[in-house]
């Protein structure tokens, strides 16, 4: 599929994105780079240069990984006008609630919502102090996942249906 972009479309635009290194994260970084975006993104290793991005190595799901990714968006572009998080995943195994321990509940909570929710809080204040910016959350596959696994417990007789 070849979608037509506008080269001005995001022009003079100041965007981070999490989760930018690969995947549905990747291809939003190609999209906001089409559009004459400037772009940072991260990732937890190594990353395969991309032309006009600036990267920066952390690990989102810590705060420290958070707070070094927002220092380095303010320090190289001023600022950020568009905050776009497309982190997120699963490393849990498989098997329902009962088959995942605190330390499976604390990972996907710290990829899938702290990471997001620790930019925001630290990227947020300087597009209010701006009076502009948008933060776009883009969920994953998680989504929906547990409405699946609650159905299927749900028919395996695991979940009362009248306590819901």
């Amino acid at each position: 599929m070849n979608i037509k972009t506008d080269p001005t479309e995001f022009a003079g635009k100041r965007v981070l994105i999490s989760g930018g290194s690969k995947g549905l994260g990747r291809a939003t970084v190609d999209r906001f780079l089409a559009g004459g975006a400037r772009v940072i993104t991260a990732a937890r290793g190594t990353l395969e240069p991309i032309d006009g991005v600036e990267f920066v190595r952390a690990d989102l799901t810590t705060a420290e990984g958070g707070e070094t990714l927002a220092k380095a968006a303010l320090e190289r572009m001023g600022g950020v006008d568009i905050l776009a998080h497309v982190i997120g995943g699963s490393a849990s195994p498989g098997g329902g609630f009962l088959a995942l321990t605190d330390e499976h509940w604390l990972a996907e909570l710290n990829l899938n919502l702290m990471a997001t929710v620790r930019l925001d809080r630290l990227l947020a204040p300087q597009m209010m102090e701006r009076g502009a910016g948008a933060i776009v959350h883009i969920t994953s596959i998680q989504s929906i996942l547990p409405l699946v696994l609650a159905q299927r417990e749900r028919d395996r007789g695991w979940v009362d249906e009248r306590r819901r």
